[in-house]
């Protein structure tokens, strides 16, 4: 049998950077729900063309970050916290798939996963959260991406905005962030020995928990009514 490539993590399309720009820029808070995003000032903050920031903001009107209509441009979309619970129930599902379609790639090619986990790391013990949840993303965007089921990674793309709203900045203000970033490092662990089933395991465990403090918060916020 041919030996897999090792994975590695890719440089993306220019549009896609600016993509990921704009949702750390959500996620953190610096792009608020209603605030427009104008494609010439992108452009001018991001020294890019019009072309690659008018693709990015397609593809998030597309994925339901922004909203759009004609005359008026585009602006952020408010992402409710049952929306929220909702994509992180479909992650949890579709990330140990992942991993068990990818296992084969990673069993002693974990480098650049590592390096993530360490990149992780340092931003919860810098309390980064904005860095954090870059880092995190690439974590888990790699996994995916691995698995080589191109159907798989365009429905996981399609939910990277709402795991990465406020809901998600607040959980790890709540909880031990350094915790939660150390929870990477078993998955890798498992990954590398080739141990699929439990690499999936843990990773659905990892998912699960923020599910559950998300419904926990929807239940307070309901008690309140």
């Amino acid at each position: 049998m041919d030996r897999l490539a090792p994975v590695t993590i890719h440089r993306e399309s220019i549009s896609h950077q600016i993509r990921e720009r704009l949702l750390d820029r959500i996620a953190c808070g610096q792009l608020q729900p209603g605030d427009r995003v104008v494609e010439a000032r992108v452009a001018e903050e991001m020294s890019a063309s019009s072309i690659p920031v008018r693709e990015a903001i397609r593809e998030l009107v597309a994925m339901g970050v922004l909203r759009s209509a004609p005359h008026r441009g585009a602006w952020v979309r408010q992402v409710s916290l049952p929306e929220t619970i909702q994509a992180f129930q479909i992650r949890s599902v579709l990330e140990p798939l992942a991993v068990e379609l990818a296992a084969p790639r990673f069993a002693r090619q974990c480098r650049a996963l590592r390096g993530v986990v360490r990149r992780i790391i340092q931003a919860a013990e810098q309390r980064d959260f904005a860095s954090y949840q870059h880092h995190n993303q690439v974590f888990h965007r790699t996994i995916v991406e691995a698995s080589g089921n191109h159907v798989l990674l365009r429905v996981w793309d399609a939910l990277a905005f709402e795991v990465r709203t406020r809901f998600t900045m607040d959980y790890l203000t709540t909880v031990d962030p350094l915790v939660i970033a150390r929870e990477h490092e078993p998955i890798v662990q498992a990954l590398d020995r080739g141990a699929a089933a439990e690499a999936a395991a843990l990773l659905r465990s990892h998912s699960n928990g923020l599910v559950e403090y998300l419904r926990d918060q929807a239940a307070r916020w309901e008690a309140t009514l």
